[in-house]
């Protein structure tokens, strides 16, 4: 089997499956912070606000809709 110089593609994980395990990921770590002592935490403190402001900018970009959304009364509805 020759080797290609294009790497493979993966389709059934696009940039949004990879987004969602980001967010998956730093939800793990908070909550693993969350369950050690103030004298075991390992991330300093305001970490966990940045973390938590990071998750929801992620997670407000991958459940953004582009489709625009009208009013009823511009729809004629």
């Amino acid at each position: 089997m020759t080797q290609s110089k294009y790497p493979t593609i993966d389709w059934t994980k696009n940039e949004y499956h990879k987004l969602r395990e980001a967010v998956d990921l730093l939800k793990a770590v908070l909550e693993r912070e969350s369950k050690r002592s103030c004298t075991a935490q390992q991330l300093l403190p305001g970490d966990d606000e940045v973390i938590e402001e990071a998750i929801a900018m992620l997670e407000e970009r991958i459940d953004y809709d582009p489709s625009p959304q009208y009013e009823p009364s511009f729809a004629g509805i």
